[in-house]
């Protein structure tokens, strides 16, 4: 479901909720279908906004990275570990069901984003973030496909994609108010990941995701020969989900946070690694509709490597359609994302 402005609602797009007016009455119900006649009515009325479904959006989303049901029992293992609020560290000592169920979904999910990594940049891998558990499983997918582009070796792909999933667990130990000025949950999860008897480089995956290349970072401004290659990585993962989630819900240009990205390199960011990890995302997902600078709206039908910032893009209008490589276009720019 997206909520979008009634400017830029389309023919076909389908109404997720029913449209009142100021006084409550009754404009358009759930489920119906737009029209050229339905949203110019309903703009003299003075709607502004729509929530819809788009199907033609959703007809143009490639595979995903892994399968929904992967992706779900993915979730499920870090809510299991997520929830058990140990009472201190000590404590801490996961079932061993439960971590053989982890041990066995993460095989599965190398084994599956190993299928697609030649579409990386064309199929879903991350899903806006509306929890713990849905961020985790962004980090964790984003840092195996950047694993997988760099061809990192089985035994790295793994403790890539634990610590990852993992980096953020040591948030359980703390109140749900906590701003966490001192970045304990870094060394809650160390602890916790160490008493779990996981690799250490997974636990330093977690105490590490938030240092910097340059030592400027938390919670003991390591510098860069003293954080491990795979926190350098999910440092990465993890601003860029954590940041996209924002840029959605501000309506900043993704183009903002790529150059910003970019200009850390090598001070916040390890460089090398940030730009194999930029040659495996897209930035604007297949599907997603998006408003160019000549004011029209389009769809994103394809992503390339070297180019997250220039997709081919598809313009739709009463006599068909129109495919527009935008790489080849340096005249046309995305202002804006409206729904992805």
């Amino acid at each position: 479901m997206s909520n979008v402005r009634i400017e830029d609602a389309g023919i076909g797009m389908v109404l997720s909720q029913d449209v009142f007016d100021e006084r409550g009455n009754l404009l358009l119900e759930k489920g119906i279908a737009l029209t050229r006649t339905y949203i110019a009515r309903l703009k003299r009325l003075g709607v502004r906004r729509l929530n819809v479904h788009d199907p033609y959006a959703e007809s143009l989303k490639h595979n995903q990275i892994i399968r929904k049901e992967l992706r779900s029992e993915l979730r499920d293992c870090f809510s299991d570990l997520f929830r058990m609020k140990a009472a201190d560290i000590l404590n801490f000592k996961p079932p061993a069901a439960s971590l053989d169920k982890l041990n066995s979904v993460v095989d599965d999910v190398i084994a599956e984003a190993a299928t697609q990594i030649d579409e990386a940049v064309n199929v879903q891998v991350r899903q806006p973030s509306e929890d713990e558990a849905q961020h985790a499983v962004n980090v964790c997918l984003l840092s195996v496909i950047t694993g997988l582009y760099l061809k990192f070796d089985h035994r790295n792909l793994r403790d890539l994609a634990f610590g990852a999933l993992l980096h953020d667990l040591g948030k359980s130990m703390l109140p749900p108010t906590d701003y966490d000025k001192a970045f304990l949950h870094t060394v809650f999860g160390r602890e916790l990941l160490l008493r779990s008897n996981l690799n250490a480089v997974v636990a330093r995956i977690a105490a590490e995701h938030h240092e910097a290349f340059d030592g400027s970072g938390h919670p003991k401004g390591l510098p860069a020969k003293d954080i491990h290659p795979l926190s350098r990585l999910v440092a990465i993962t993890n601003y860029f989900d954590n940041a996209m989630s924002t840029t959605t819900k501000d309506h900043t240009p993704r183009q903002e946070l790529i150059e910003q990205m970019m200009a850390g390199g090598n001070t916040q960011f390890d460089l090398n690694l940030l730009r194999a990890f930029l040659n495996t995302v897209a930035i604007f997902p297949v599907g997603s509709l998006i408003r160019l600078n000549t004011g029209r709206t389009a769809y994103v039908i394809g992503n390339r490597i070297h180019f997250p910032l220039r997709p081919v893009v598809r313009l739709i209008d009463d006599y068909g359609h129109t495919d527009v490589d935008l790489v080849l276009k340096p005249n046309l720019t995305i202002t804006e994302l409206i729904a992805e």
